[in-house]
């Protein structure tokens, strides 16, 4: 966002400069041959009263005559969009000069609301150039969307009264918001949780959270920029924060862009992860510091840092998909992280004991040769766990690494081909070339009988969270996704 204000600053500046230069010019009357970068611009959606990102419409005077263009205006009185012709604000422009072979540039943003009766709505203006049978026109169209918003009363942390959010009005959350203590938020299925920047959700001890999604009508968590140009960059958003929790169920969540997925601290009580994605987490997508979570169907793609960063607590990973192939910058740590202690805030190492961490029929990969890392810091406490039937990019060595040690690594296949669809879009879907295909511990497969698409895997379970496919039976719209 910072980016887009100051081009739209340093665009200012150079057109008043070019303004203060001009003197006076012999002009032509604008005949209506003036042109356009676009005939139409699509602003970006919006929620209710929010303002759009400003976008950029340039007009071009092609001809060997100076030009004078006798109006520029928003065709509706009192639209909701605001424009900016040549570094100067209005509404209306009257007796615009334009070079030969020379460009205006016109910014053009929006803050619209819509009908309490609606849920969306195009809002929808014109720019016009001149009048009558010279007149051009340029459209404008936004989609305006109503959702609940959530805002703190004073300061970052606040309260959530709701006990449900139901699908059908999406939410906005501003700053930390807070299921309280002994308290319960029940997500249902389909519903679309939108987070500022600075935002993010917590649950305080003993509160339950249950997200009940589906495959069909999975919920999602992401920013509130909802221009495209923001779907795949990390950190939009905080993320979400269990600390010593209640009764935690989650099934079919996808999480977008955060800063760090989950940060799970002092969670002794079990926490069901079950069929949920977390994608381009800028730091982890999973911290803890002695956690409990029974995970299945998980799929973890680009991470700054980690998938998992596990410190201490009981783990159990059934056919996941931990794959991070980081392509925004240096990647420094291994995808899968163990330890047996975690650093407080005065940076003080604390003993947290590794009690289990057992991955079967799991993916570990990624762009570095080695992506796991066992840091057993403290020799006297518990560091304890396996792989069983998992696929794995290791450099193979001694100790925590010798895969023969059969009381640490079972069935292990290490440096496999993957044969993933996409990963630079974190499409992680397995092709028929990957070396896992039926090498999944099928009496492990037996508790988790279907895949995150629902395709059944009994007969012959594949490693990881995904069942194969030929990607050439694939229909155009499905290789996008």
């Amino acid at each position: 966002m910072k980016s887009i204000h100051f081009l739209k600053l340093g665009l200012f500046i150079l057109a008043a400069a070019h303004l203060s230069c001009r003197k006076d010019f012999s002009t032509t009357n604008n005949s209506g041959n003036l042109s356009f970068s676009k005939d139409t611009i699509f602003l970006d959606t919006v929620f209710n009263n929010l303002t759009t990102t400003t976008h950029l419409l340039t007009v071009y005077n092609k001809g060997n005559n100076d030009i004078n263009i006798p109006k520029i205006k928003l065709s509706k009185d009192n639209s909701k969009y605001r424009i900016n012709v040549d570094g100067i604000s209005g509404t209306e422009f009257d007796n615009v000069l334009l070079l030969k072979k020379d460009s205006l540039f016109i910014f053009v943003e929006v803050t619209a609301d819509i009908l309490d009766t609606d849920e969306e709505m195009l809002y929808k203006d014109l720019i016009l150039f001149d009048s009558d049978t010279n007149q051009q026109k340029v459209s404008l169209i936004t989609l305006v969307k109503d959702a609940h918003f959530l805002f703190p009363n004073e300061g970052t942390d606040y309260e959530i009264n709701q006990t449900q959010f139901t699908n059908t009005k999406p939410y906005v959350i501003y700053g930390n918001a807070i299921v309280p203590e002994n308290s319960e938020l029940i997500i249902d299925a389909g519903t679309m949780v939108y987070f500022n920047e600075n935002a993010s959700l917590s649950i305080a001890q003993g509160a339950t959270l249950n997200i009940n999604g589906t495959k069909k009508d999975s919920i999602i968590f992401r920013s509130d920029n909802l221009n495209y140009e923001y779907n795949q960059i990390p950190g939009q958003w905080k993320g979400i924060n269990l600390n010593n929790t209640g009764i935690v169920n989650i099934n079919y969540l996808k999480i977008l862009n955060p800063i760090t997925g989950f940060k799970i601290t002092n969670n002794t009580n079990l926490i069901s992860l079950k069929n949920t994605e977390i994608y381009n987490a800028a730091e982890d997508a999973i911290y803890t510091e002695n956690a409990n979570i029974d995970a299945e169907n998980i799929i973890i793609g680009q991470a700054g840092k980690s998938n998992l960063y596990l410190q201490g607590g009981n783990y159990i990973f059934r056919h996941c998909t931990f794959a991070n192939y980081w392509n925004k910058g240096f990647k420094s740590e291994s995808n899968v992280s163990l330890a047996n202690y975690y650093l407080d805030e005065n940076n003080s190492l604390i003993s947290s004991p590794l009690n289990n961490a057992n991955f079967v029929n799991c993916i570990i990969s990624g762009n570095r040769t080695s992506e796991l890392f066992l840091d057993k810091k403290k020799q006297d406490v518990n560091f304890n766990f396996h792989l069983k039937n998992c696929l794995l990019n290791l450099e193979k060595r001694d100790g925590l690494y010798d895969t023969t040690d059969s009381l640490l690594y079972t069935n292990v296949l290490l440096n496999k081909k993957l044969d993933f669809r996409n990963t630079s879009i974190n499409d992680l879907r397995i092709g028929i070339e990957n070396e896992g295909i039926n090498r999944a511990d099928l009496e492990n497969s037996k508790l988790v009988p279907f895949d995150i698409l629902e395709q059944n895997r009994i007969e012959t379970p594949d490693i990881g969270a995904y069942q194969h496919i030929d990607f050439k039976t694939l229909e155009p719209q499905e290789n996008e996704e």
